[in-house]
């Protein structure tokens, strides 16, 4: 099938250009529009895409790998195909579609205008009508994180009524483990966030709220729930939610936590020694503490395709967009800026 549209030799894309702050390492520049060479390419328009607290940390060169510059980050997008390999037989020219490259980090991710994808890496998945580019590019990281935190890691009852716990219920993962642990049946679910967020987080199915900034609030969960809960999602990380919750878990429970035994984690600088603790933390609670502790440290992209996009399709699970939080292309700065606060609610998006 020939290409949809004539491919410009150009393109416009958010490219770092060094470590170091938004201001210093994002840069709007033109470059040249990346090509099909491999059967197994497809090259897709990108229409949005959604930012991710890895992709700030890996910028500002707080995580301990290497980055040669200069790259474009985004590993979560949503998009119309318009040019494939020979070996893509899947999809069809003109597809909307969106998905998640396997590594979030990559060299050439999807904060442009043109992005090249694989059928076999990471997911790309027929965009379902009834969402918008927007919201599927906010689908990625974060949902398969929620997934594999509850359904992986979760080590829920197989029959009868279950209880989760969502800390930082608000947030990108946190919303959606919200509404896909609703999708389970005969499970009462229980978001912790900021009371400013509380009917957010009951409108997408939390059947109760509990204000972390309430101290009496949070007294009481600890005092009245011990032994109550399956599993605890953690998206925030660190030790004061461990410490203070972990006795809310049934002696079979599971702590299952996104981020690790740091708050933030990659907010600031790892170097070698904080590794080593962080490494050192969560072996010493998988060996010694009351309650299972897991850490998602893998991404299961298949899933999207087999167990999310039903749900995403027939409308149980959506991307909480907020019209602050929606940033054009050439203002990625400010959409880098903004999730570095940790204060957003639900996802960020860059629209391109």
């Amino acid at each position: 099938m020939a290409k949809s549209t004539t491919i410009p030799e150009t393109m416009h894309a958010l490219q770092a250009v060094k470590l170091g702050s938004p201001e210093e390492s994002l840069k709007y520049v033109e470059i040249e529009t990346p090509k099909v060479t491999r059967p197994t390419d497809i090259l897709i328009r990108i229409k949005a895409t959604g930012v991710n607290p890895v992709e700030a940390k890996a910028r500002a060169g707080n995580l301990p790998i290497p980055l040669p510059m200069p790259r474009i980050f985004g590993g979560d997008y949503a998009g119309i195909i318009v040019d494939k390999g020979s070996k893509v037989t899947d999809f069809n020219i003109g597809d909307a579609v969106y998905g998640a490259l396997s590594v979030p980090i990559t060299a050439n991710g999807s904060c442009a205008e043109y992005m090249l994808a694989s059928q076999n890496s990471g997911v790309i998945i027929k965009k379902p009508d009834n969402i918008s580019f927007e919201e599927g590019a906010g689908f990625g990281v974060a949902m398969i994180t929620a997934y594999q935190a509850i359904t992986v890691l979760g080590n829920l009852p197989k029959e009868g009524a279950k209880k989760i716990l969502v800390i930082g219920a608000s947030g990108g993962v946190g919303t959606y483990a919200i509404q896909y642990a609703k999708t389970i049946p005969e499970t009462q679910v229980v978001g912790i966030c900021s009371g400013r967020n509380a009917e957010l987080v009951r409108s997408i199915g939390a059947d109760r709220v509990i204000d972390y900034t309430s101290t009496e609030a949070m007294d009481k969960l600890v005092k009245d729930e011990v032994e109550t809960y399956d599993l605890i999602v953690d998206c925030i990380g660190g030790d004061d939610y461990y410490n203070q919750l972990v006795n809310v878990l049934k002696k079979k429970g599971t702590f299952a936590t996104a981020v690790g035994p740091t708050m933030h984690i990659g907010a600031e600088k790892v170097g070698l020694f904080s590794g080593f603790m962080m490494g050192s933390t969560v072996l010493g609670r998988k060996l010694f503490g009351s309650r299972y502790y897991q850490v998602v440290i893998y991404l299961p992209w298949k899933k999207m395709a087999t167990d999310i996009n039903p749900l995403v399709a027939s409308g149980k699970i959506k991307t909480v967009l907020r019209d602050d939080q929606i940033f054009d292309l050439k203002d990625g700065v400010q959409a880098h800026k903004k999730i570095e606060s940790h204060r957003t609610v639900g996802k960020i998006i860059i629209r391109v």
